[in-house]
């Protein structure tokens, strides 16, 4: 049986989405959550601390997610969170866009692993709860995970996830799950795969490349494309008509949700977003997305729901 993490996904997998998916579907270990990015002179984003908070969290395990790279600034936020009651945190090396990497954040610190290497020796040992890594290949060259590795396994991290893409890919091409297998005998910490695991058949070609079944995978679009996936990776599968059943009762209570947390002006656009991946669950996916997307008003859109689901 694997283990399946909910990767973070900025504007879609929002607290109210993590409970949801974890009331309608289940199967997941820990969920992460979008990043809390910290820097001198600026304050965090008060709806991203408000997503932190365990009350709008109840009856799943998250991981907050740091990006950022001022230690006085890391331990303040580590302490804050452990003293809500979490028992880890994430720090993110790993987002590829450029409004991020530019200013030396998320995968901007892969270039430069001697600066990686001074902040986790400032903060480990000043921390009581444990932190995990998640980081891609490289910026611009697969093979600079060997020294990040080299880096990492100066510490006791409590795992490190791995997108199998460099920074510079983006979330375009293909993922790199060979180069992974290299760094497996290499890394005294924990390492888990994330990339590009968005079918069963994708599962089973991993297996076949690392030549074992893994302890644990992230996977973040997969699971917004198909909600079901994590259970089915573990060999639980739902008839099509009891699994639109659950899709449809998920929607409205996501739509009832966002309806009592947006502005009405805001409401159809979050819903369109969701639909950018909630559509991979009908047959003719682009057809149903492009209607939804053509909705110009609220009631428009509640009538396209019930014309997909007819």
């Amino acid at each position: 049986m694997v283990k399946v993490l909910f990767a973070p996904l900025q504007g879609y997998t929002d607290s109210i989405y993590r409970r949801l998916h974890n009331k309608y579907f289940g199967g997941i270990d820990k969920y992460y959550a979008p990043y809390l990015r910290f820097e001198p002179n600026k304050e965090p984003k008060k709806s991203v601390l408000k997503e932190l908070l365990p009350e709008n969290n109840r009856g799943l395990e998250l991981v907050p997610q740091l990006l950022g790279k001022d230690t006085d600034l890391f331990l303040f936020h580590i302490n804050r969170l452990e003293s809500q009651g979490y028992k880890s945190v994430n720090w993110n090396l790993a987002c590829p866009y450029p409004m991020v990497y530019k200013r030396g954040f998320g995968s901007g610190l892969l270039q430069s692993p001697e600066l990686i290497d001074h902040i986790l020796s400032q903060i480990i040992p000043k921390i009581s709860i444990p932190i995990s890594i998640k980081c891609r290949l490289g910026f611009d060259d697969e093979n600079e995970i060997h020294k990040l590795i080299e880096v990492f396994n100066r510490y006791d991290l409590k795992e490190i996830i791995v997108h199998a893409r460099t920074a510079k890919q983006m979330y375009k091409g293909k993922a790199i799950p060979e180069i992974f297998n290299e760094v497996l005998l290499q890394s005294k910490n924990e390492l888990i795969y994330n990339g590009d695991i968005q079918t069963v058949d994708d599962y089973i070609r991993l297996k076949e490349i690392i030549g074992a079944e893994p302890n644990k995978i992230m996977i973040g679009r997969g699971l917004l494309q198909n909600p079901f996936l994590a259970n089915e990776l573990n060999g639980v599968f739902l008839p099509k008509v009891e699994k639109q059943s659950i899709l449809r009762a998920f929607h409205d209570e996501i739509y009832f949700e966002y309806s009592n947390k947006l502005e009405k002006s805001h409401i159809l656009r979050k819903m369109q977003t969701f639909w950018e991946y909630f559509s991979y669950n009908f047959d003719n996916q682009h057809k149903v997305y492009k209607l939804i997307k053509k909705a110009s008003t609220i009631e428009k859109y509640s009538n396209r729901v019930d014309e997909i689901y007819k």
